[in-house]
Order: structure tokens, then C-alpha cells, then sequence
């Protein structure tokens, strides 16, 4: 439980609090029981409920993951006109940053005496999203590479990464896009003249815009990993196609030489050619000459 104090607004950040923990805060503040019992376990899903005083909201913010590629990290947030207080299950990078960073301007006496709810609460969600678009630039890095390695021949090594990166995105579009509506609706009831009014107004654009730069972006790179996807896929028919064609033209080629060999192979007396003195070398000229013009065929009709 660390706590942050900003002029007459106080930062309680809970990471995996005991009961006891969680309890001494919530009467400290007087949150109501509801509140506690949502913290106290995993919110399945984004929530926004207005209290007299203070708002509750649970956002789940995606990250990336050693071994499933992607995962939801919750954060629950608790906002009156003077505290803020946040509630984690695990170490949220971005949040243990903000921590040591208002630590560091503590010392440096960087702090205003004038109440700062409103920016505090912008610095929190600022960070986190600030942290899932760097992410996700890191994708575009991955993606820029799949590209190159589509076009220098390596198609099918491609085809894996391009299925994982989109899987990634994909995860990270479906948990962001979960943000809007419970987002809005906190945002709004900070907003109201009972709560922060207009002043907070600038605040609330600054988070909302930070949102949607984040879920366009993450759309962007989604239609990018898209495309490459068909472009691979296409590049791998051609090459199919092509391998094909050549074991056609072969199949083909070889019908008429088996033919001819067939053919003079009869066990009959009266051959042509093949008893006289040099039918064995006429035969291989013979098909020699097939050979040929059916590769000049095939050259003119640009099959080769």
C-alpha cells in the first residue's frame, strides 16, 4: 500500500491488498461495502457506478505475455474530490513508474499546494495507456519485419508469425474496445457540476483522446497485419501454382518419350529400326527431338 499526497489530494495505490488492508482504507474514506467486494475478487468485465461523493471504475488494460502472447492486467479506480485510490492484482509497470516518479518530484519539492485530483487522476490512465500504445508500436515493429520477410522467400516461415502478431492485436482491439463505454460514463459523472465541473473538461478530453489514439492505432496495425496475411497467402498460391505447373509440363513431357519407348520396345520381330545397325541411337534422337520441341513449345507459350 503505497500513498502519494498532491497539495489536499491524497493517492493510495493497493496492490494486492489484504482484507485488513482494504478494510482500513475503505473506512477511511467511507467507500461503500459494494466497492470493497468488487475489489476483494476479479472484475470479469469494465464497470462504472457512481457513488454520492466518489466514482468507482474497473478498466482491464491488455499486455503483452511471454507465453499467451497477450494478457489483461485489472486496475480499479476510486475517485472523490480530494483522493484517489487505485487497486491492482499483480505489478502494473507503467504504475510503478508514475510511483517512483512523484516520489522523485516529492524530494525535489516539484509539488503544488493547489488540489490536483483531476491532473493526478490524468497522469494514472495517461500512463497506462501510454504504456499499451508503446506496445503496440513495438508490434509495428514485428510487423515491418514479417514484411520483409515475405518478400526475401520467406513465406511460409511468415505464416506464424503473421497468425500470432494478429492474434496479439486482435486481443489487445477486443479488450480496449470493452474501455468506451464504461470510460465515458465515468469520465461524464467527474464532469458534472456536482463533482469537478467544467474544469475538468480539458482533463476528460485528454483521457478520452488518449483512448481512441490507442484503439486507432491498434486498428491500424490490425488492418496492416490483415493484408499482409492475403499477401502471403498469395505469394504461397503462386508459388504452389508454379510448382505445379513445372510437375505438369514434366508429366506431360514424359508422356510421349514413354510412349515412344513403349512403342519400340515390342517384343516383335519385324521392328523398324530397332535392328539396324544404329537404332538404338536413332530411338534416342527421336526422342530427343520430341523433347526439344516440346520445351520450345512451352517456351513460346511462356509456360517455362
Amino acid at each position: 500500500m503505497n500513498r502519494h499526497k498532491r497539495g489536499k489530494t491524497v493517492w493510495i495505490d493497493l496492490e494486492s491488498p489484504t482484507t485488513d488492508e482494504l478494510s482500513l482504507v475503505m473506512s477511511e474514506f467511507s467507500i461503500d461495502e459494494r466497492v470493497y467486494e468488487e475489489i476483494l475478487t476479479p472484475t470479469p468485465y469494465p464497470l462504472a457506478i457512481a457513488f454520492p461523493g466518489y466514482a468507482y471504475l474497473v478498466l482491464h488494460f491488455p499486455t503483452a505475455d511471454a507465453i499467451n502472447g497477450t494478457k489483461v492486467q485489472e486496475m480499479d479506480f476510486i475517485v472523490g474530490k480530494d483522493f484517489i485510490i487505485t487497486a491492482r492484482y499483480e505489478p502494473i509497470d507503467p504504475v510503478h513508474t508514475l510511483c517512483k516518479i512523484l516520489e522523485a518530484e516529492q524530494l525535489l519539492g516539484n509539488v503544488s499546494k493547489k488540489p490536483q485530483t483531476e491532473e493526478l487522476l490524468g497522469r494514472i490512465i495517461d500512463c497506462l495507456y501510454a504504456a499499451i500504445s508503446n506496445e503496440i508500436e513495438q508490434v509495428g515493429t514485428r510487423l515491418e519485419r514479417i514484411e520483409r520477410d515475405i518478400f526475401s522467400g520467406k513465406e511460409e516461415q511468415a505464416v506464424r508469425s503473421i497468425s500470432d502478431t494478429a492474434r496479439v492485436l486482435l486481443r489487445f482491439e477486443t479488450a480496449l474496445s470493452r474501455h468506451t463505454n464504461p470510460l465515458i460514463d465515468f469520465l461524464t459523472f467527474l464532469g458534472a457540476p456536482a463533482f469537478f465541473g467544467t474544469k475538468f473538461d480539458e482533463h476528460a478530453a485528454h483521457i478520452e483522446a488518449r483512448r481512441t489514439h490507442v484503439a486507432a492505432l491498434v486498428a491500424s496495425y490490425r488492418a496492416i497485419a490483415h493484408e499482409l496475411r492475403i499477401t502471403n497467402d498469395s505469394l504461397l498460391s503462386a508459388n504452389q501454382n508454379k510448382v505445379a505447373k513445372t510437375l505438369t509440363i514434366m508429366a506431360f513431357t514424359a508422356v510421349p518419350l514413354t510412349l515412344i519407348a513403349s512403342v519400340f520396345g515390342m517384343n516383335v520381330e519385324a521392328m523398324p529400326i530397332v535392328h539396324g545397325a544404329y537404332g538404338f541411337w536413332v530411338i534416342l534422337g527421336i526422342m530427343a527431338s520430341i523433347g526439344l520441341l516440346l520445351f520450345l513449345y512451352f517456351k513460346l507459350k511462356k509456360w517455362l
